[in-house]
């Protein structure tokens, strides 16, 4: 079931304009998420997820990281995916991925990191957060956002990817 929203939905990002999985990327782990829905997608950091009632449906994460990156120049660095696992078929379906992207020559800090957030449920809407990072801690918050609670809109995250020439 979660492998459908691996490689095989591959033609769909290309589709919206969002970077593939490919052969040099690795599915870390999928793991359930708590029934209140939180956002954690590595196994050590997930509490007790036995509070799901029999037939309710469950929320899960995949992580993939990619495994060949040169990290002299800006990188495509791992995606997760959140998506949805029913006992009733139907509803089955993939919630929504993030995206992170490393720029490794930007300034004033050590590096710009780029999460691109896509939310399949309506149609493929895409945002960004860009942090100014250090010692891998936030420095600075880019204050140039839209009025979207996700921070940036599909247009500045395709300036920037193509800037870092990622897009």
């Amino acid at each position: 079931m979660s492998e459908k929203y691996g490689i095989q939905l591959n033609n769909d990002r290309i589709e919206l304009g969002l970077k593939p999985i490919t052969d040099n990327w690795a599915l870390d782990s999928i793991v359930l998420q708590v029934p209140a829905r939180g956002m954690n997608c590595f196994p050590s950091e997930i509490p007790d997820t036995t509070n799901y009632r029999f037939l309710e449906n469950k929320w899960y994460c995949q992580y993939w990281t990619n495994k060949e990156i040169d990290k002299t120049k800006p990188y495509h660095k791992s995606k997760k995916i959140y998506f949805t696992k029913s006992f009733w078929i139907w509803q089955n379906e993939i919630d929504f991925e993030y995206d992170n992207f490393i720029n490794p020559n930007s300034n004033p800090a050590e590096y710009e990191e780029l999460e691109m957030s896509t939310h399949w449920q309506r149609n493929g809407e895409i945002y960004g957060h860009l942090a100014h990072m250090k010692n891998g801690e936030d420095l600075l918050i880019d204050d140039d956002v839209n009025q979207s609670m996700y921070g940036f809109d599909k247009e500045k995250v395709i300036t920037i990817l193509e800037k870092w020439g990622l897009k």
